[in-house]
This record gives structure tokens, C-alpha cells and sequence, in this order.
């Protein structure tokens, strides 16, 4: 009966998350110009619904995991502070509306959304025995991603790049400091499994990949 339910969770939880993801694809690529604004007012909404879906998923909530996730939840956050004032860790940016409340000019989702993205890819790729390959791997990974989000996160106004144009240094930045993030998760957590992570991650790649196709 247990086994049951886990599973009928499960297959609940995928059909949903992929529903919503189909819904953002249809409201941002395929609507007014209006009605798309409504549809990326809902952002947040996406990500919390994200997170809450894996980390349903998760198992094993011992203090090392919770350390760990609220350190690169504030780590992602002020990263992204210190990006923004002084220009010198991504490149020239600034945040736009469509990711919700800001405080000190970075929106607060942001240090969550980095866990999403470090804890997803993580346990996606928890296969990789060796912490340094597995990091290696992690970490271009997770740079792919953001080179499929950049371009979409200008036209809708995530946040802006000085001139549109993308720096090379935001991705060798993206790079080392997801290294240094994977590194330190499995160092503390050793090996961390979730079934729902691969699909959270391939929806991640088609939802940006999609975009990036209609919206150029």
C-alpha cells in the first residue's frame, strides 16, 4: 500500500510538473503581449513549485543536508549582490522585474533557485563516484544551463546585460563557483539520490531550449 501511494505520488508529481511547464511554454511563446506579461508575473510561483515538488522527493533531512542547502541558498543570493555592485564576478548586470521582490537590488528567489539548479544537477549526477570528475561534470552542466537561460533572460526581463551583451566571464564564473558548490555539497552530503531530480533537470534544458527557439 506504502509502495503503492509513493508511487502513484510520483507519477502525480511528474504529469504536474510537466503541465506547468507545457502551460509556461503556451503562455510565454504562444500569447499576446499582455497575457505573457501575466504568465511571467507567475515566475516565482514556478520555482517554489519547483522546489516544493523536489524536495518532496527528498530522503534524508539530517543537519548536514539543511546546513548545506541554507549555505548555497545564501551564498547564491549574495553572490549575485556582490555581481551586481561591483560588476566584478559576472560582468555588468541588473535585475529586472520579472523575478519578483528584490532586496539590495537582487531578487530574494535567487539564492533558492540556486539551490534548485546545485542540488537538482547534484543528485542527477550522483552516479559519478569520484567528487572531483563529479564536480568537473557538475559544474560544465550547470553551465550549459545558464547558456541556454541568458539570452531568454534578457528578452524577458530577468535581468539585463550592459550593452546585450553576454560576458565570457559570466560563464567561467558560472563555472568555478558551481564547482566550488558541488565540491562542498558532496563533501558534506556524500552521495544524495533523487529519482525526481533527472526530470526536473531534462524539463529545465527542453522549458530554456523551447524558448530559446520561439523567442528569437
Amino acid at each position: 500500500m506504502i509502495s503503492y501511494l509513493k508511487n502513484n505520488w510520483f507519477n502525480l508529481a511528474v504529469y504536474n510538473i510537466i503541465l506547468i511547464y507545457i502551460v509556461g511554454i503556451v503562455g510565454i511563446c504562444f500569447t499576446t503581449e499582455a497575457d505573457q506579461k501575466i504568465f511571467l508575473q507567475l515566475t516565482p510561483v514556478n520555482l517554489i513549485l519547483t522546489l516544493v515538488h523536489i524536495f518532496f522527493a527528498h530522503k534524508k533531512w539530517d543537519w548536514k543536508f539543511i546546513s548545506s542547502a541554507v549555505f548555497i541558498t545564501l551564498f547564491g543570493f549574495f553572490i549575485e549582490v556582490v555581481g551586481v555592485k561591483t560588476e566584478a564576478v559576472f560582468g555588468a548586470y541588473y535585475y529586472g522585474a520579472t523575478l519578483g521582490v528584490k532586496w539590495l537590488e537582487v531578487p530574494i528567489l535567487m539564492g533558492l533557485n540556486w539551490l534548485l539548479l546545485i542540488y537538482a544537477i547534484a543528485t542527477s549526477l550522483h552516479k559519478i563516484q569520484n567528487i572531483w570528475i563529479f564536480s568537473i561534470c557538475a559544474a560544465a552542466l550547470m553551465t550549459g544551463l545558464d547558456f541556454l537561460i541568458e539570452p531568454i533572460a534578457i528578452k524577458l526581463d530577468f535581468w539585463q546585460w550592459q550593452n546585450n551583451i553576454i560576458p565570457f566571464q559570466n560563464f567561467v564564473a558560472w563555472f568555478i563557483l558551481s564547482f566550488l558548490l558541488f565540491f562542498m555539497f558532496r563533501m558534506i552530503n556524500g552521495i544524495v539520490e533523487n529519482r525526481f531530480s533527472k526530470i526536473i533537470l531534462i524539463i529545465q534544458f527542453v522549458f530554456f531550449g523551447i524558448l530559446n527557439i520561439f523567442l528569437k
